[in-house]
């Protein structure tokens, strides 16, 4: 009896044959309001905002700190049918974006929450009962700070304008950071460790990928064009093509540790090793669970390995995978989920199990190895270490930041600013402040008062 949306799980411009499929969320039937909001989060379209919230800077250069609540006009909310569903939104209806946002997100949650074995509380509670989910079209960003989550848009050379409110693997990517902001924390002063930014990419990036997961569409896409051979998948790089998911992109990739010892400049590119690691496990886990299940060969699994690093293999490897695949499919869905969940559960688990100060990728894999003797006994413990070892990541840490954070970053200001910091940073005058938050005028729809 939960409520139901349309989301889709491949943006409409990403594939223009995407449609959104039709979920049911945990939250009971009737339990939301228009918003759609409930006693947790809530969507706003603002009128007049120009600026994101976190850090910002006045017309003179003075910076100050603007975080939620949305004060001013909003556009017309979505509002639930008389049922209490918000599946009757539909792709281009105004109210569309705000209901996709909020059920991306709730989705996420349901998942992750799932996983980590509770409700998510989160780290802004001190200040805010609820989530602000801002829809900002004319910015070109996402992120998720200090009692927000605010989605703008990429702006493409052609002119097109492609909301981030329709990509489910934005939304996630950001409700990624929450967990991670709620679950483990932000490092004390002074003991940040250039791991734990790539840490809180790659996280978010394995969220988005676990929670993707769970729409049938995708694993049955993924199946139907692979016939579970992940691996030879990942090395031709047609992952990311007929996946609708793009996250997966980052999650193929060979970088490890020693590229970055010298040094790094983007917190996005020094998380792939880990995520690149992860992403192994979980194909790693899934061949093991075939072998397991009976459905192919030890030897086919031995060959998956091989055919990783030597092209010669890959046409013996995909016809095993065919014939496998042929004679019992079912058998091979149930082993991806089995896989996915072990994943999740082990990332929910060290994550529990980790603390923010010094934290280095060296410590998420002994803290994995850890989790895994202690749910399985070390069932995956070879699984585990191999893969983080053709990483490096036993071996080297990142050396230092060779360049400052640039206007992508999502790092440091708008995530973790406080409203007491606004006390540490210069006073605007009252024009500056006047000129600084000065509304201006959209014509997206109509807006009301909020």
């Amino acid at each position: 009896m939960g409520t139901r949306f349309r989301l889709f799980v491949q943006p409409p411009f990403e594939d223009a044959r995407s449609s959104p499929e039709i979920i049911t969320m945990s939250s009971p039937l009737g339990s939301l309001r228009a918003g759609p909001s409930d006693d947790r989060m809530y969507v706003v379209e603002p009128v007049g905002k120009t600026r994101p919230y976190g850090v910002n800077r006045g017309p003179l250069g003075t910076p100050y700190i603007y975080l939620p609540p949305w004060a001013g006009k909003i556009f017309e909310p979505a509002v639930p049918d008389e049922q209490g569903n918000f599946d009757h939104y539909r792709p281009s209806m105004p109210g569309f974006e705000a209901a996709h946002v909020f059920g991306c997100a709730r989705f996420t949650l349901d998942v992750w929450e799932h996983y980590l074995g509770q409700p998510l509380v989160w780290h802004f509670r001190d200040h805010y009962d609820r989530l602000e989910i801002s829809i900002l079209p004319q910015w070109d960003n996402a992120q998720y700070g200090y009692g927000f989550l605010e989605v703008g848009s990429q702006f493409e050379k052609d002119g097109r304008v492609l909301p981030f409110s329709l990509d489910f693997d934005v939304i996630a990517h950001e409700v990624g950071h929450a967990i991670i902001y709620s679950v483990l924390g932000v490092p004390s002063p002074g003991t940040e460790y250039p791991e734990y930014l790539g840490f809180q990419e790659a996280f978010s990036d394995c969220a988005s990928l676990i929670a993707a997961m769970h729409f049938p569409s995708v694993l049955d896409n993924v199946l139907t064009e692979t016939r579970g051979n992940l691996y030879l998948a990942n090395r031709l790089e047609r992952f990311s093509e007929f996946s609708p998911h793009r996250q997966i992109r980052s999650a193929n990739n060979k970088r490890t540790m020693a590229e970055f010892v010298h040094g790094w400049k983007d917190e996005h590119l020094l998380s792939q090793p880990l995520t690149g690691a992860i992403f192994d496990i979980l194909v790693d886990m899934f061949h093991e669970s075939l072998v397991a299940r009976g459905l192919i060969s030890p030897a086919v699994e031995n060959l998956a390995d091989i055919a990783e690093f030597d092209p010669a293999a890959e046409a013996r490897l995909q016809d095993a995978f065919n014939c496998a695949f042929f004679r019992n499919s079912d058998g091979f869905f149930e082993a991806l989920l089995a896989a996915r969940d072990v994943v999740g559960t082990y990332l929910a688990e060290t994550l529990w199990a980790l603390a923010p100060d010094f934290l280095d990728y060296g410590d998420v894999a002994r803290t994995m190895l850890a989790v895994d003797q202690a749910e399985s006994g070390g069932k995956f413990s070879r699984i585990l270490f191999r893969n983080f070892e053709r990483r490096k990541i036993f071996r080297f840490r990142a050396g230092p930041r060779l360049k400052p954070p640039n206007r992508k970053s999502h790092v440091h200001d708008a995530r973790i600013a406080l409203p007491k910091d606004q006390t540490h940073l210069p006073a605007m005058s009252y024009l500056e402040r006047y000129w600084a938050l000065k509304p201006q005028t959209s014509n997206r729809h109509s807006p009301i008062s909020l």
